[in-house]
This record gives structure tokens, C-alpha cells and sequence, in this order.
């Protein structure tokens, strides 16, 4: 059986701070870069094992009890810190490495160490800045972008858990680019409260599918994975893309004769000055053309414009892509694609108020 057409385009999953992981990989520092008259320097070394991307900002705030390491103070904020204030102050400098950047759980095992030098070691507003890259933070989960994924330590009890901060409903569900094995038990939880002994709904997957996904009917606002893989041959778990949505069908259920589906490729060439052409393929990609014929009612209509304002977001200037189910019963026909003209697509009138057609035109997202 062939069902439905349905899109997910909208992630109720609105940040990375939504999400609580079992476990996580650590991530990195970069390099310090320091401004100020002051003739210390400072290093930030160790593992970073927070959830997102930040800038940390180290200010020596105070030399009231000297100039020298061990005697200057400093204060420090990350560029998630509410505007105009600060994480601590008053932090006694140290030559050795001291775990400083933790009153909000931000800076875990970031370790900082002061070394002076000849001359005046601190000045009040010496300003040393570093960034860290949490590699595999839950934030990666949410960017669509096929390249990017979560990875714990473990595989035995693995758990993402989404607070959705209310009772939300969602409709589907699915995790993508995984390396969950098909020996792995796989469960989807929701329950009105963090706790998991007996949830009020629970689905245990029969099969292994990447995408793993899952269509529901459930208001609860927390929501749980439970992946248990003891035996993953890589020892850890890793998720590229998650989504908790509500999906979009259309009145009309499929598109009509004329649509089509290209197996396509991705490739790129180059061309030597003898006029020897090399390509080279990364990555097999599907490429569909979507027809909407004169059965394409208002409502449908209205459905594509909330679909496209969704995408396309004027404050972060990305348009993202979507799932497109081209056949909801179909595991295969579930992928992520871009929409190729959401900025041009048609609303062709036959006659009054009676359309005769609209066509969307997507490729899939593809992994290189």
C-alpha cells in the first residue's frame, strides 16, 4: 500500500537546552587570545564537555591585592550569559590549573592556569577570549546538517530525554544518521514528568530503520529515547538529526501524473589543460518533482505557505530543509530534502478559485 504524502518541516524541539543527554564525547578549546597592558599570560586546557558553541570572556577585574598571579582577580562570562553580568568575580588567579568556569555547569573541565612574566603581571581590563566547540553538543542534532551529530560514551542504556517546558503534542518523531545497530532495542517514552519507571506512553521499535521514525497522536511534555546496543561495534552512540513535529498532509494526498524521481548524483569535476575531464561522486542523491494538480485546494494552498515560512527564517537568514514522506507507510521514501524553489513555486488559477496546479521541486539532503 502507498499512503499519504506528509512533510515535516517545524522542530518543537526549539534548543539544545531542551535536550538532557546520558552521555556525551567531550569537545575542544581553541587557542587564547589576550588584549591588555598586563604581561601574564593564560591558558584554558582540558576537555570541553558542554552542550553548545560559546566564547568565554576572562577580565581581570581587580589588583587591590597586587599585581602579581595570586594576587589579581578576575571575572568571566560566556556569550550565553544575560547582558551585563558575569558568571563569577573575584577569582583569585593561579599558576596551577584551576577549575574556575563551573558555577553554571558551563565550563566544565575547563581548567585555567596563570603564568607571569618579568614586569607588571595584571592590569585591571586585561582581556583574554577562547571558544569552545561542543564537537558532539545536543545542539548538533538540530541543525539539519547531515555532517554534524551527537556521540556518547557508552551504548548499553543510552538515553536522550526533551523537556518541552509544557505539554506539547506531536505527531512524528524520528532520529536520523545513526549508528544504532539492528541488534539494538529501541524505545520512544513520553510521560507529563521527568521520570521513566512506568511512562504513560511507550513504543518499543520492531525494526531498525535510518531514519528511525515513529507517527503519534501524544500531548505530554517530556519525551524520551531509550537506545540500548550493547553490542554496537563502535562502543557509543551517534545521532546526526532529531525531530518532534507535528506533520503536514495535504487535502489532495499525493501529488498527481507527471511527478517524477530522479536518481541523481553529486559530483564535481575538473578539466586539466589537456582537456582531460575527471569527475569525482560524493554522494547519491534522490531529486524529486512534486505536482499539484487542479484537486489542489485553498486550504492545501495556505498548508505550502505555512510550510515555506517555517523553512525560511529572516532573523538566522537560513531557509532549512524538510522531511518529505513521499510515501508515509514507505520507510525508504522518507528523506531530508531542500526545497529547491520555495522562493518561486506558483499558484496557477484554471478558473476563478479553481487551481490548476502547483509543482515543488526538492533533492535530498546528502551526507559528504
Amino acid at each position: 500500500m502507498y499512503g499519504e504524502l506528509r512533510l515535516i518541516y517545524e522542530n518543537l524541539i526549539d534548543s539544545a537546552a531542551d535536550i538532557t543527554l546520558s552521555s556525551q564525547a567531550t569537545g575542544f578549546i581553541s587557542g587564547v587570545k589576550k588584549t591588555g597592558s598586563g604581561v601574564a599570560t593564560m591558558a584554558a586546557t582540558g576537555p570541553y564537555a558542554g552542550t553548545a558553541d560559546l566564547m568565554y570572556t576572562i577580565v581581570c577585574d581587580s589588583i587591590a591585592g597586587g599585581t602579581d598571579v595570586g594576587q589579581a582577580t578576575f571575572k568571566w562570562r560566556t556569550s550565553a550569559t544575560a547582558a551585563s553580568t558575569w558568571e563569577q568575580t573575584g577569582v583569585l588567579t593561579a599558576t596551577t590549573p584551576l577549575i574556575a568556569l563551573s558555577s553554571d555547569g558551563l565550563g566544565t573541565d575547563i581548567e585555567l592556569s596563570f603564568v607571569g612574566n618579568v614586569g607588571t603581571d595584571f592590569a585591571v581590563d586585561d582581556t583574554w577570549t577562547f571558544e569552545t566547540c561542543a564537537t558532539y553538543g545536543a545542539g548538533k542534532m538540530l541543525d539539519r546538517d547531515r555532517n554534524t551529530c551527537i556521540k556518547t560514551t557508552g551504548d548499553t542504556a543510552e538515553t536522550i530525554v526533551v523537556n518541552s517546558g509544557a505539554a506539547e503534542n506531536v505527531t512524528a518523531v524520528l532520529l536520523h544518521d545513526h549508528n544504532i545497530s539492528d541488534a539494538a532495542t529501541v524505545t520512544f517514552q513520553a510521560n507529563a514528568t521527568d521520570s521513566w519507571g512506568s511512562p504513560s506512553y511507550e513504543n518499543v521499535f520492531s525494526a531498525i530503520t535510518d531514519p528511525l521514525y515513529l507517527y503519534l497522536d501524544q500531548t505530554y511534555q517530556y519525551k524520551r529515547w531509550l537506545i540500548e546496543d550493547p553490542t554496537n561495534p563502535d562502543g557509543y552512540i551517534k545521532v546526526s538529526n532529531i525531530m518532534h513535529s507535528v506533520y503536514a498532509a495535504f487535502d489532495q494526498c499525493n501529488a498527481v501524473w507527471g511527478s517524477s524521481e530522479t536518481p541523481g548524483l553529486k559530483m564535481q569535476g575538473n578539466e586539466s589543460e589537456p582537456g582531460i575531464l575527471r569527475r569525482y561522486l560524493y554522494a547519491y542523491q534522490k531529486d524529486l518533482s512534486l505536482i499539484f494538480g487542479e484537486l489542489f485546494s485553498n486550504d492545501d494552498i495556505d498548508t505550502l505557505i505555512e510550510i515555506q515560512e517555517g523553512l525560511a527564517n529572516l532573523l538566522t537568514k537560513r531557509i532549512m530543509p524538510l522531511w518529505v514522506h513521499e510515501y508515509f507507510d514507505q520507510p525508504e521514501t522518507l528523506r531530508l530534502m531542500n526545497w529547491h524553489n520555495i522562493d518561486q513555486w506558483q499558484r496557477v488559477f484554471r478558473s476563478y478559485l479553481l487551481n490548476s496546479g502547483t509543482t515543488m521541486l526538492l533533492s535530498e539532503a546528502v551526507k559528504v
